[in-house]
């Protein structure tokens, strides 16, 4: 094989000499020599610098080897001489045309507010609010109580992260933006990865995954509602999405009191309270433990102003209902209630 610098030196002496030919005379002979000796060069040029690029730049080798040519052929002189040279300096001096991917860092220097915020894991939402609010506390303590948040639920951590959004504090407002765009971009992925279980499932002959599917998808947009991380017509259309994809496992699946029970939830947030008090008396037939089913009927009547039935399905609840926290003080509020015609606005 010949040497690099061989067919270097062969290269630049075709070229030199093409270029000779020119000064003789303008005749169509020499013209035709000129270029002959022109395109030698430049094949051998093309030829060096290709052998000498690294194998996943040689592929496809017709194009790949076209390129170099045409750059030597159609830059006279300079094109030849620049592509020995390119190749030769990248070759013996790589590190200089290298990009460092890793550099080596000095260890970071960790606060305590990640190690105290465990500490604070019990605080609640109410006590987080008048912290953060109050900007009269330290940075630190606010930053604190606002790293505590992140194991607290998304419904109650969400809506006093976006209240920071605009609090004067610079660190504040990243820090309550970063764990808000960290919630969302974790719920967008799960819908993203359940709708492609979803698509796999509808190919299946089997109903169970393609039930689950649908189910866990209702879920997620509930979550998106319920959380406060989708707002104004977003939250209305992921509720929308939610209430398709309840209307779709029932279709498959009717003796399911959790979606019965889901899809109630999803109607009442968007006012159509005849259905979902329709949804509510099948999820009751279905054998829905009634402390499910009640409280969310006596929010019905609420919400259309009977405050009779308030008391009426409150007052259906087992003295041991195992209910949820906010709700307990509400049912022995409505339990306590016994005023005869007194029309109570709260």
């Amino acid at each position: 094989m010949i040497g690099t610098w061989k067919l270097a030196t062969l290269a630049f002496s075709a070229e030199v000499a093409s270029l000779a030919l020119l000064d003789r005379d303008s005749s169509e002979l020499v013209l035709a020599g000129y270029f002959a000796l022109h395109a030698l060069a430049s094949a051998l040029s093309a030829g060096l610098a290709w052998t000498l690029l690294p194998a996943p730049y040689r592929q496809p080798r017709v194009p790949a080897f076209a390129l170099l040519f045409c750059f030597g052929f159609f830059i006279p002189g300079l094109g030849v001489v620049a592509t020995v040279l390119t190749v030769q300096i990248a070759q013996r001096f790589p590190k200089i045309l290298r990009t460092e991917r890793y550099v080596q860092v000095a260890m970071p220097e960790f606060s305590t507010v990640q190690q105290e915020a465990t500490a604070r894991s019990d605080l609640r939402a109410g006590d987080a609010r008048h912290i953060l609010k109050d900007h009269s506390l330290p940075l630190e303590t606010r930053l604190r109580v606002l790293v505590a948040l992140q194991s607290m639920r998304p419904k109650a951590a969400v809506p006093l992260l976006q209240g920071l959004l605009s609090d004067p504090s610079e660190d504040i407002r990243l820090l309550a933006y970063s764990m808000v765009d960290a919630w969302e971009k974790d719920l967008s992925e799960q819908i993203r990865s359940t709708q492609l279980r979803l698509q796999a499932a509808r190919q299946q002959d089997d109903r169970a995954p393609l039930v689950n599917a649908l189910q866990r998808l209702a879920e997620l947009h509930w979550q998106q509602a319920d959380t406060g991380l989708a707002r104004g017509d977003l939250r209305r259309f992921a509720l929308q999405q939610a209430q398709k994809h309840c209307e779709d496992v029932l279709m498959l699946e009717a003796h399911a009191p959790g979606t019965w029970r889901l899809y109630a939830r999803v109607l009442i947030e968007l006012d159509q309270l005849a259905a979902a008090a329709r949804a509510l008396s099948l999820a009751r037939k279905l054998r829905m433990p009634p402390a499910q089913v009640w409280p969310l009927m006596a929010h019905i009547a609420y919400l259309r102003r009977d405050y009779d039935g308030v008391r009426k399905y409150i007052g259906r609840l087992p003295p041991d209902a195992q209910l949820p926290h906010q709700w307990r003080g509400v049912a022995a509020y409505w339990r306590q209630y016994r005023i005869a015609g007194v029309d109570l606005h709260v």
